[in-house]
């Protein structure tokens, strides 16, 4: 079963809906930088609010690791999403109130051996691929090339936990799975009225559309 997180939570109504809809996994943005930055306090109180068995997770580009980890304590959540190139393994190692995700924005000639090799090095099993854009870390709405994703999660195998992200909405994602086989998707500006408003419809035809196409 392909699990479903929704990112870029910042309102408790729409936490809810992508809940009963069937999401696994929310993703709370603490980066100052995007337009879907929440509070320590909000994202707190959302996630005492919050169902049973819903993972939570912190998506974080400028903090310390020391500051991951406190964010993660205050709030409670149980994944802390590493989205900068400042996060190298012993940065990953020092996360200690959370499991970690490091993300990964691949050009064409991406070598999955860094993947390994970070892997082997942090102890981290868990990888979200993203789309490529200079500057901008994530959120962006822009898509993975089709072939170079499939060519990285194919490569990747069994080795570890493979997420994919950037620009799924309810319309591509059946294909992207079908293609992709990944162990989970992520979508933030694709089940959105505007940055960090999320659309119910958006948010029920995106679950739908996973749930039907599980492979």
């Amino acid at each position: 079963m392909t699990r479903i997180k929704i990112c870029g939570i910042t309102r408790i109504e729409d936490a809810l809906t992508a809940c009963e809809a069937g999401a696994d996994a929310l993703g709370f943005n603490f980066s100052k930088h995007s337009p879907r930055v929440v509070s320590m306090e909000v994202a707190r109180d959302i996630i005492a609010q919050l169902p049973p068995f819903i993972v939570t997770a912190g998506i974080f580009v400028e903090h310390s690791s020391d500051e991951i980890n406190e964010i993660c304590r205050f709030c409670g959540l149980q994944i802390a999403q590493l989205h900068s190139e400042q996060y190298g393994p012993a940065e990953a190692r020092a996360i200690t109130e959370s499991k970690v995700i490091r993300v990964f924005r691949p050009e064409e000639n991406f070598d999955v051996k860094e993947v390994l090799q970070y892997a082997k090095k942090s102890g981290t099993n868990t990888f979200l691929f993203d789309a490529y854009r200079p500057g901008i870390q994530g959120g962006t709405g822009e898509s993975i090339d089709a072939s170079l994703a499939t060519r990285i999660f194919s490569e990747l195998g069994n080795a570890c936990y493979a997420i994919l992200a950037g620009g799924l909405n309810h319309s591509n994602v059946a294909e992207a799975i079908r293609r992709v086989k990944p162990y989970a998707v992520d979508t933030a500006s694709g089940v959105e009225s505007e940055p960090g408003i999320k659309e119910p419809g958006k948010i029920k035809l995106f679950i739908r559309a996973v749930r039907e196409t599980d492979y």
